[in-house]
């Protein structure tokens, strides 16, 4: 199993969830709270092949998987910020967490990927009712002289604009991980579908958030597509 090594900045309460449960396999029978999600972000080295690099973390996380996470899946870079893999993993309690990770490790595996990150997020909606071959992943994050509950405030507000464009995506808080921001993840089917969607985005924000203080320190957007 492969170890997950996590840094650990300022904690707060807190991509892919696309349901309570999967529909393969006896593992997916059970229904799954999916309250938590380990996101893993693998860059592409210059040069490299993206296939190859694709079937190792595929097998990576078929095997993380079998560990006793609930669900894992794996996307790759499309348009926007690095080029990259994206993996996730669902659990439903540290207890959970726990249990996977304090099993013994399987060894070293020879690393073929660039620069590696891992955050864990909590799951705070869950309105993405289906996997999609296609998703987009928006973070932001908010001025620090704003509190906790500011910031998860203004997220919301956020949110709720993608959320009605897309007809159901996920937020996710930071938990544990390399910086403190939010994360929705919306699906779409096709980029005809994807240009009927956000054009009700930016109606949504040129007629509702484009005069509004949000306070937005950073925010970034990512298309993906799933690897299967």
């Amino acid at each position: 199993m492969k170890k997950l090594f996590i840094l650990l900045p300022l904690l707060s309460l807190s991509f892919f969830a696309y349901s309570a449960h999967h529909e393969s396999g006896e593992h997916d029978k059970k229904m799954f709270e999916n309250n938590f999600a380990y996101l893993s972000t693998y860059t592409m080295p210059a040069g490299s092949n993206p296939s190859v690099l694709g079937k190792s973390l595929l097998k990576n996380v078929k095997e993380l998987q079998e560990d006793g996470y609930n669900v894992c899946g794996l996307y790759r870079h499309s348009f926007g910020g690095d080029r990259a893999f994206y993996s996730f993993c669902y659990f439903d309690s540290w207890e959970q967490f726990a249990e996977i990770n304090d099993k013994p490790g399987a060894g070293d595996v020879r690393q073929i990927y660039g620069d590696h990150s891992d955050n864990i997020v909590a799951i705070v909606e869950k309105n993405l009712s289906k996997k999609t071959p296609h998703v987009l992943m928006a973070s932001y994050s908010f001025g620090p002289y704003l509190t906790d509950n500011e910031k998860r405030a203004n997220a919301k507000i956020l949110f709720d604009a993608y959320d009605t464009s897309f007809g159901g995506c996920n937020m996710m808080e930071h938990f544990w991980g390399t910086e403190q921001a939010w994360y929705f993840t919306c699906g779409f089917d096709s980029y005809a579908d994807f240009a009927k969607k956000v054009k009700t985005l930016g109606d949504i924000h040129e007629n509702e958030l484009a005069d509004l203080k949000l306070d937005v320190m950073d925010h970034s957007d990512n298309l993906m597509s799933l690897v299967e």
